[in-house]
């Protein structure tokens, strides 16, 4: 049996997945086939790579001042942020040019602006692949490729189930990052939320009914979703907590998972 993993979107709510996988590596499980959105194509890629700690322990690292030299400010050139410091992350942690030089089978999930339809990459250049994945719309600058205008998976795909089977997956384990919404607290007091929180907000609401959906008609084996709600898509200087939260949801539910994996 094939073990699949899909890594779901979120900004910095992604830096979860460190923490959940930390905790499934020190159990022994090891997943044979990945499948990642976003920030979560970015993570999938570095766990292929054995590269995982090397990136927690510059993800916990991270501090506020660190914000926009990681960001690469380019307002108004199709987006606010380049992303470049991306590619020097990818290039740091994912030492293979191709993603067929993996050592497993991956793909990278974005969305075609211009055919208003989702692309799966599982092969080709890797760098290109994992950029078009982790365009979030309006912040980060698409990239155009061939025909292509491509933008963040979680358009229309926030959580690349049904992509992990494509590629062989037997058993799903989806780790949701926007399900959760009941510790925001911006929606709920007096004070008027920001306009990017209200943005983001939006986005994970329309996130959340597509994910909701497309689990009905491709439901994973097995779903986290940790308890995220207070953390925005831009807190990647919380790197230590997230981690955490990360780690604390994948205890919870570890001894389901091994249930489920030794009765198949």
């Amino acid at each position: 049996m094939k073990l699949g993993l899909a890594l779901g979107g979120g900004g910095a709510k992604g830096f979860a997945h460190l923490g959940i996988l930390e905790v499934f590596t020190e159990a022994g499980i090891e997943f044979d086939v990945v499948a990642g959105t976003s920030i979560g194509a970015f993570i999938g890629a570095v766990y292929i790579s054995d590269n995982l700690s090397d990136l927690k322990q510059y993800a916990v690292g991270i501090g506020i001042a660190d914000l926009p030299f990681l960001l690469g400010p380019t307002w108004p050139k199709g987006g606010l942020f380049s992303g470049k410091f991306l590619e020097k992350l990818i290039d740091k942690f994912i030492q293979v040019e191709n993603i067929e030089d993996l050592k497993k089978p991956f793909a990278a999930v974005c969305v075609d602006l211009n055919k208003g339809e989702t692309i799966t990459f599982t092969s080709g250049n890797i760098k290109r692949a994992i950029r078009a994945s982790t365009s979030i719309p309006g912040l980060f600058k698409p990239i155009m490729f061939e025909d292509k205008l491509l933008v963040d998976g979680g358009v229309l795909e926030s959580v690349p189930d049904k992509a992990v089977r494509d590629i062989g997956a037997d058993f799903v384990l989806a780790i949701d990052l926007l399900s959760d919404l009941s510790g925001n607290d911006s929606f709920k007091n007096t004070k008027p939320p920001s306009i990017v929180d209200v943005v983001q907000r939006s986005s994970i609401l329309a996130q959340r009914i597509i994910t909701e959906y497309k689990f009905k008609e491709h439901p994973p084996d097995l779903v986290i979703s940790p308890p995220l709600s207070h953390i925005k898509v831009m807190d990647f200087h919380n790197g230590k907590s997230i981690v955490e939260i990360g780690r604390e949801a994948a205890k919870k539910v570890l001894p389901e998972l091994l249930d489920k994996i030794n009765k198949n």
